[in-house]
């Protein structure tokens, strides 16, 4: 949903920085304005329920699902998305650890992929305690013949007390040649605020993305609830 803010991220973030006596059990509950898929609007700009929750396991092995729900114009509440993955985190210091996984992307028909589409990458990054970064590699990008890259880099800086600062930038390349009817390399971002109220995280981002038919973004209000 990714990303949308993404409890993806949040959850990730307390198990890769955890200790041995955290909760092996978590999980977030995202309500958004809108969800985006690297920056591009896949739920047609209407509000979307996300719910996820990841296992860590011993050894730093980690197994998580997310389901989303979209409230659509005339249809009511419709499945959106559904993501799997499962990876292993280790540390490398106290401020830095690597994480690789495998993560799998499915959307329904009732998301801006015309008739539902998938597709399956493989990652490996760092993250820091403000920084982190992962690299992408999909065999089919929603199509057999479409492998990409995605580069991804994201990081939070705190400005005050329960008040922080979040950014990401990404960039999708194909790796091969494609259709000309299919969409090209495209870099995205996104800026925003945080705010920590309790156990609940309110995001107010500008997110978009620049790409084949020039730049487009919009402004994503979420509540990410922990669990």
């Amino acid at each position: 949903m990714s990303l949308r803010p993404k409890g993806c991220a949040l959850l990730l973030t307390a198990h890769l920085f955890a200790t041995p006596a955290a909760a092996q059990l978590g999980g977030s509950l995202t309500l958004s304005s809108q969800t985006r898929l690297r920056g591009q609007p896949i739920s047609d700009h209407r509000p979307v329920a996300e719910l996820e929750m990841v296992h860590d396991g011993d050894g730093g092995f980690y197994l998580g699902a997310a389901a989303a729900l979209v409230a659509t114009r005339d249809e009511g509440l419709k499945p959106l998305s559904f993501r799997p993955y499962a990876g292993l985190a280790k540390r490398l210091s106290d401020a830095a650890t690597i994480d690789v996984g495998i993560v799998q992307n499915r959307y329904s028909s009732y998301s801006a992929i015309n008739g539902g589409g998938s597709y399956t990458e493989a990652y490996v990054g760092i993250a820091g305690r403000h920084v982190s970064g992962r690299l992408y590699l999909s065999p089919a990008y929603f199509r057999r013949d479409a492998p990409t890259l995605y580069m991804e880099l994201n990081g939070h800086l705190g400005l005050a007390r329960n008040w922080t600062l979040v950014g990401h930038a990404g960039r999708l390349t194909f790796l091969k040649d494609r259709p000309d009817s299919y969409a090209g390399d495209a870099t995205d971002w996104r800026l925003g605020l945080r705010r920590r109220l309790g156990r609940v995280d309110l995001d107010v981002a500008w997110t978009g993305q620049d790409g084949q038919h020039g730049a487009e973004g919009a402004l994503v209000i979420a509540l990410a609830f922990a669990l």
